[in-house]
Order: structure tokens, then sequence, then C-alpha cells
């Protein structure tokens, strides 16, 4: 399965930071999330799915309004997962530009003796680089720019989350927790995690990619 790759580029105040990020992942999760999973007890197999319910968020740093999915819990685990991105840009010695990346992931069983393995299938990487206005006429400016481009990035998005392209499919009630998050209460999102900067690929993981490739050679 080839993991498609998609790039969100922002010049951000330092205060818009923390907003701006929460703003493009909270409308990535949107499209990326789905009601609580009921699985029937009397037919094997069928299921129905509960409502994401929505609500409006007006940012304080900028003249913009996103929806999110109403989850408090959600919400909460995302600001845990970047608090420590305004704070490694702004640095002295820093350059100024950081990326964070939200990854989608599904979890595989392991070949051979292999343990189970987390596949990719939709990476969004955010670079950031921070602007410095010295003035108030210079700060007016940076909020109208980061608005609009702010718009154009969640058009894009929702451009792109509406392509007939792959997501997991619908899993039985067993596997459910190895295709969504199901440790909020309202909402599940597919399985995904949050990294700030790059991520070294480890050796395990390299193993679990050179054995599936001489599988699908051998095949």
């Amino acid at each position: 399965m080839n993991t498609r790759s998609h790039d969100m580029e922002m010049v951000v105040a330092a205060r818009q930071v923390e907003e701006v990020t929460k703003a493009l992942f909270h409308t990535i999760l949107l499209h990326r999330t789905t009601g609580k999973y009921e699985y029937s007890s009397r037919h094997s197999g069928t299921f129905s799915v509960g409502v994401v319910g929505m609500e409006d968020v007006d940012l304080s740093t900028l003249d913009f309004t996103y929806v999110r999915c109403t989850s408090r819990e959600l919400d909460q685990w995302l600001s845990q997962q970047i608090e420590g991105l305004p704070s490694s840009l702004c640095q002295p010695d820093s350059p100024k530009t950081g990326k964070i990346t939200l990854e989608f992931y599904e979890r595989k069983k392991g070949r051979w003796l292999l343990p189970a393995e987390n596949v990719s299938w939709e990476v969004w990487h955010l670079i950031l680089s921070l602007t410095e206005p010295t003035s108030e006429e210079e700060w007016e400016e940076c909020q109208q720019c980061v608005a609009e481009k702010l718009a154009t990035t969640v058009q894009y998005i929702t451009d792109v989350v509406n392509r007939p392209e792959y997501i997991p499919r619908n899993p039985t009630a067993e596997n459910l927790p190895n295709v969504f998050d199901i440790r909020f209460p309202e909402v599940q999102p597919y399985l995904h995690r949050i990294v700030i900067g790059g991520a070294e690929e480890t050796v395990a993981g390299r193993m679990q990619k050179l054995i599936r490739n001489i599988s699908g050679y051998q095949m």
C-alpha cells in the first residue's frame, strides 16, 4: 500500500502557531472521524454508526472560524500533542521553521515472528515558518495574510479528503481497534499519531518493509 503524503505551508506569527495548527489538524480529523460503531449481537457483520457532532471555533489571533468534531477529549489530546511546538520554534538559536506531522495508519498482523505493524496510509506535513511583526500595521497585515492562506489550505484539505482514494475498510468488531482510535467517548477517528519534527525509521520498521517487499516479489 502506498502512503499518500500532503504538504501544507504556513507563515505565521509566534502567537498564532498553536491556533493555526489546531485549526488545520482539527479540519483533517473532522473528515477522518466517524461516529461510534455499534455492532449487532443478532446479525454478524452488521453495525450502526453514531452521529458526529460539529461545532464552530473562532480563533483569537485572527479573523477565522473553522469547524471541528464536538469532542472535548479529542481537542484536549490534540492540544497536548502540539504543546511543545511554539516553544521549539521560538528558541533563540532555532531556524524559525519547523514541521509537525499528522499520520493515519492501520495496525496489521506481523509476518513470520515479527510483531504487529503500523502501516501508514495517509500523512499530512505542516511546515511552519515564523514571521515577526514589529508594528501594529505589520501585525494587522500578518493577520490578514494568515487568514487568507488558512482559508485556502482548509479548502485544499476538503478537496483532498473528498477524492476517491484508499481508506481502511469497515472492520469487524474484533478488528475495530486496529483501524479506529476507540478511546474517545463520542467519536472514533482513524488511528493516527502526531510527530513534531522528523521521525527516524526503526530497525524493526525497516525489516518489516523488507519482508513485505520480498513477499510481494515472490507472489
